[in-house]
């Protein structure tokens, strides 16, 4: 439940062969430490040609957030695709919701691509999404979520 389909190091690498290798024609994408690092306002220099590139190639995509909702229909707005704040991850309902955002979408052809296991990957597995983690863009600004990435690189170095 813990292991990804796919690692990569940043979202550039997120490419729609990679998507396809993966069986996926939709994508959930998560935000904070994803598309923009979470204490910072703007997107990472190659999120919106990113998201463009999936969307360009006839992939599907959606934000999946567990952030507040100002800032997800912000990101939402500047990417021109659709997004779900306060979602509810890791529950496996959180990721049925979103996949109602992108028409055709199934769990089986749907991946979620986020920075953390405990939340993007164990959710979705449970959901059965493809999944892709991606390295954070920052440690983290929560407490909570510092603790999470310590115990995270000590369960993939394991792997």
């Amino acid at each position: 439940m813990l292991r990804p389909d796919a690692r990569v190091d940043s979202l550039s690498e997120v490419t729609p062969d990679l998507l396809r290798s993966l069986g996926a024609r939709h994508v959930l994408l998560d935000l904070d430490d994803t598309l923009v690092a979470s204490n910072a306002e703007e997107f990472v220099a190659e999120a919106p040609a990113a998201v463009a590139r999936l969307r360009e190639a006839g992939i599907g995509v959606a934000i999946l957030s567990n952030g507040k909702p100002e800032r997800v229909q912000r990101a939402s707005r500047l990417l021109g695709v659709p997004g779900l704040a306060l979602a509810g991850k890791p529950f496996a309902w959180a990721f049925r919701r979103a996949l109602a955002l992108l028409p055709g979408a199934t769990p089986s052809t749907t991946a979620m691509v986020g920075d953390q296991l405990f939340t993007d990957v164990l959710g979705a597995k449970r959901a059965g999404l493809v999944t892709v983690l991606v390295r954070p863009l920052s440690p983290g600004k929560l407490p909570h979520t510092r603790l999470a990435r310590r115990l995270e690189r000590m369960i993939l170095e394991e792997r």
